[in-house]
């Protein structure tokens, strides 16, 4: 396998195209310090990005409105600026495919990500699957959603408020309960995790808590010298912060299992793969969510509101890949046809319950907060992918346990020394995105929810 990497990567070297990465590189962290520069002004405060995500969660309509507008009239502030960033970074990226004797980014790009077992016509048949299978359950979702806040339609600001009127969920303050009550939440799911994670905790390899001027997202790197995963996030007190969390965890063990290879390239492993570490964790520890909530209602209402994100995920990859196949497919495109091409695709996966009038600028630049498409061009439709594995994983543990953990260390301990296919094999798991498995799994997803409603009914 490395053999073959090894080979890909010399015959896609161009000398000329090092300043342009480099260029590229510039331009990325231009972008991630417009973002983390950006605050507003609120209750007589100066608050970050991340943490105005806290008021979109709040039951009062008009304080998520105000939030919302703030949120995006900041954004909108620096909208020129990031176009021109991302105007320059496709004419790089385009001129690197040139070099390199492609037609355009997108032939470049799938080869330098290794993507050896699937096509960019895969991925357009993915996102047919996932408008025929994940918009309509969102669909149906939402319009529950509707009738239970008892509006006339979805506003933007509605999507993430409980639906019943409850307060939202906060499961902590501060990083420090974050961190031992996911150690407590890994140990349950399996020791050696638990012993996994309290390495992080040990070498103090976690900054997890949002600050002012702290770059956007979330992500694990792995220091090679020392062979030990680092994790970086942003958390404000609200339960995506616990999912981050044993996502990130999850790369984590990655890195932790497959540190004994002695090749670097080996330690790592396919992206598509690599989310199928982190993505199961979610799943595997959502039941245990009783570290963080006194009551049974606050777990349900948490895994149910993450089993919905596993659904809706589908189609916003759908978008933001669909979109990164039409730019790098029509070079030298003008900024009206990127926002038009943007929009049609908006209106192919939106599920359309969503009521965005008066809003439609808002609506144009939706994108531009999405990191990857600046850091990491077409990484995104591996989220999806590996969702689908992930969901294998937590089918596979609620019918054995313990089998199920073992095959998802095994499959993490190979690190890079099988293709992509035989990754997924070893871990107990099919790799495949076609229509079938994913409308067998989403429905396995849909009838927890409606069991877990269910449950919360009795």
């Amino acid at each position: 396998a490395m053999a073959k990497l090894v080979q890909n990567s010399n015959e896609l070297f161009r000398d000329e195209n090092i300043p342009l990465e480099t260029e590229d590189t510039k331009l990325e962290a231009e972008y991630d310090e417009t973002i983390g520069a950006m605050t507003v002004e609120f209750d007589g405060e100066t608050r970050t990005l991340p943490y105005m995500g806290r008021i979109l969660e709040e039951t009062d309509r008009s304080r998520r409105e105000s939030a919302f507008r703030s949120i995006w009239d900041r954004v909108l502030e620096d909208t020129d600026k990031i176009e021109g960033i991302f105007d320059r970074q496709l004419a790089l990226r385009q001129e690197m495919a040139k070099n390199a004797g492609f037609d355009d980014f997108r032939a470049l790009r799938f080869r330098q990500l290794e993507r050896f077992d699937y096509t960019p016509e895969d991925c357009l048949a993915f996102h047919d699957a996932i408008e025929k299978v994940a918009v309509p359950l969102i669909r149906k979702r939402q319009e529950r959603r509707r009738a239970q806040l008892g509006v006339d339609t979805l506003r933007p600001w509605d999507t993430s408020v409980d639906a019943e009127g409850r307060a939202p969920l906060r499961p902590f303050e501060g990083g420090d309960p974050l961190i031992s009550g996911c150690r407590e939440i890994f140990q349950k799911v399996d020791p050696a995790l638990g012993d996994h994670f309290q390495i992080l905790m040990d070498h103090k390899l976690l900054d997890l808590e949002s600050r002012k001027g702290k770059a956007p997202g979330g992500y694990q790197c792995s220091f090679q010298e020392t062979r030990r995963p680092f994790i970086f996030m942003n958390a404000a007190g609200l339960q995506r912060d616990i999912e981050t969390l044993l996502h990130e965890g999850g790369h984590a063990f990655h890195s932790i299992e497959a540190n004994g290879h002695d090749l670097t390239p080996n330690r790592d492993s396919p992206i598509e793969f690599a989310e199928v570490a982190s993505m199961s964790m979610e799943l595997l520890g959502a039941p245990h969510l009783g570290v963080f909530y006194k009551s049974d209602d606050e777990v349900r209402r948490a895994r149910i509101d993450h089993l919905e994100g596993i659904i809706s995920l589908f189609p916003w990859v759908a978008m933001i890949d669909g979109f990164q196949h039409w730019l790098y497919t029509n070079p030298g495109h003008s900024p009206g046809a990127r926002r038009d091409s943007w929009l049609a695709i908006m209106d192919r996966f939106g599920t359309g319950t969503v009521d965005w009038s008066g809003l439609e600028e808002i609506r144009a630049h939706r994108w531009k907060r999405q990191s990857h498409l600046f850091g990491v061009p077409f990484y995104y439709v591996e989220y999806a992918i590996a969702q689908l594995g992930a969901v294998q994983v937590w089918k596979n543990y609620r019918q054995d346990p313990v089998q199920a953990v073992s095959d998802y260390r095994a499959g993490l301990s190979l690190g890079n020394t099988r293709p992509l296919k035989a990754l997924f094999e070893a871990t107990g798991i099919r790799f495949d995105f076609s229509k079938q498995n994913l409308e067998e799994l989403l429905t396995l997803v849909h009838a927890e929810i409606e069991s877990l409603e269910g449950s919360a009914a009795v």
